[in-house]
């Protein structure tokens, strides 16, 4: 990390030249209109991203448990995307998502227009979301599962009798009971989305246009591509701050909503 940081400070390339440049680097990088780009793209990625990741594990985790049968297998069917290699996973959904690939040919056997996965950049964000929170949600589900399985079945009777809805349960009770839970899978997800690249670099190449450039993304090009590894750097000490800052917030936040007894 700090050698991360010096070498933003100066002007670097793969071959080994490096020239200390001062804050050139930073003045540079609030005027890229790409690195702009990118923090806007990442951001939409993180607000629209981490919310829908732990709302679908929530779900899920309740789903199985309702004392569903084959629930345990249903768990591992649910990690399988998170243990298998994301390179390999976002490919794959590279070949199905083309215009003519098998999603939009199961669409058109229902009278459904194809839908521009890949080459709308509306369309390739929502894709690299979609694939994003596809690919890693079975993590998420095994630890709030593991927070609703800790909720005393005592409790929910008691609730029970009283009179409360499963809608109460979930808000006044397993909610509140799993909230540390929530938060560890909150502040995890939010440092994962911040450092989103494999979908992005695999499924759409940050396109159309820079609509999926993630910041990941073109620090990465940056470094190998346009061989500047001092700028590179300089990116990566903006991201290491911008993640830094939410972790902050997050764990300051959370005493007001997590409950540990």
């Amino acid at each position: 990390m700090v050698a991360s940081l010096v070498l933003g400070f100066s002007e670097s390339t793969l071959l080994g030249g490096t020239r200390m440049t001062g804050l050139e680097n930073f003045e540079r990088l609030f005027a890229d209109q790409q690195f702009i780009t990118s923090i806007v793209v990442t951001t939409v990625f993180v607000v629209v991203y981490t919310p829908l990741n732990i709302a679908v594990a929530l779900a899920v985790a309740l789903w199985l448990r309702t004392r569903l049968a084959g629930s345990g297998w249903l768990r591992v069917v649910f990690l399988i995307p998170a243990l298998s290699p994301m390179v390999a996973n976002a490919a794959v959904f590279r070949l199905i998502l083309q215009q003519d690939g098998a999603v939009n040919g199961l669409l058109a056997t229902v009278g459904i227009a194809p839908v521009p996965w890949l080459s709308d950049g509306d369309w390739a964000l929502v894709t690299v979301i979609l694939v994003s929170v596809w690919q890693s949600f079975g993590y998420n589900m095994i630890i709030i599962g593991a927070g609703l399985d800790a909720v005393s079945p005592d409790v929910l009777a008691a609730s029970r009798i009283d009179g409360a809805g499963p809608f109460r349960r979930l808000v006044s009770i397993n909610l509140p009971l799993i909230s540390p839970a929530l938060f560890f899978t909150t502040v995890l997800t939010v440092i994962g989305a911040w450092q989103t690249f494999a979908q992005s670099y695999v499924i759409t190449g940050g396109g159309p246009g820079n609509s999926t450039t993630t910041i990941m993304l073109y620090l990465y090009r940056t470094a190998f591509t346009y061989d500047q590894l001092g700028y590179a750097s300089t990116i990566a000490t903006i991201l290491f701050l911008i993640i830094a800052a939410f972790t902050l917030v997050q764990v300051w936040g959370q005493k007001k909503w997590v409950h540990y007894d």
